[in-house]
């Protein structure tokens, strides 16, 4: 949500523009400190199962860490919002067909390294745009690999932290992370993780799911405009 709202909404209220590569390395920020700091609860309730958890972060951080240091800086603003409209894309249609849960098994060995190779390119989205799409791969991990729900919340939470890391990683190198921006999105979105299940609480899943779908719906909206006025 960060990138549309630095993109399009902040520059209506201060009439300020940040370039995309700002605005990409302050998504990564935010993603980055949002996910640690839930990892850590992951890990406190033990729902992260390292063993398999670990090889899937490790392969999408190598992905992230190529494509932070090496693809990003050659990327123009039309592909990072063609690639950031087809995550929003996806991921309304993901939010519109519900998980279900189905017997924990453990992982055939073909489906986890296909998973590895999917996790892989999802980091490298990741470097890319700021943030990967784990919830892309959460269905896999649930249908193919056969891990409970929660614990594909705790590994791909984990993953994702370790990937927005080796993408900030990535971009320092060559120079792409402007910090100040980063550093003041990363700690906006940590007081509204807190703070947001407060009020979430007040209203129902329904009403919740219908609120993002909304908001996903106006998103892809807005990119597909933009789109089209940069083709």
């Amino acid at each position: 949500m960060m990138t549309p709202l630095l993109l399009y909404v902040f520059p209506l209220i201060t009439g300020k523009y940040f370039s995309i590569q700002t605005i990409t390395s302050a998504t990564l920020a935010l993603t980055f400190f949002s996910t640690a700091t839930a990892s850590i609860r992951y890990h406190n309730a033990k729902l992260i199962p390292y063993r398999y958890a670990l090889i899937l972060a490790i392969s999408g951080s190598v992905g992230s860490f190529i494509s932070g240091s090496y693809i990003s800086k050659n990327i123009n603003h039309l592909f990072i919002l063609t690639l950031f409209g087809s995550i929003a894309v996806l991921s309304l249609v993901f939010n519109l067909i519900p998980i279900k849960e189905k017997n924990e098994q453990v992982p055939k060995t073909i489906f986890f390294v296909i998973g590895i190779v999917i996790i892989f390119f999802l980091g490298m989205t990741t470097g890319i745009i700021g943030i990967g799409g784990m919830v892309l791969f959460m269905p896999y991990m649930v249908y193919v690999l056969r891990f409970s729900i929660r614990k594909t919340i705790g590994t791909t939470t984990f993953a994702g932290a370790m990937i927005a890391l080796f993408g900030i990683i990535g971009k320092s190198f060559i120079g792409m992370m402007n910090w100040e921006v980063s550093l003041i999105v990363a700690i906006g979105g940590m007081i509204g993780g807190y703070v947001g299940p407060t009020f979430s609480k007040f209203f129902s899943d329904r009403v919740l799911r219908y609120g993002m779908n909304v908001i996903l719906l106006t998103i892809i909206i807005t990119v597909l405009m933009d789109i089209y006025k940069n083709i």
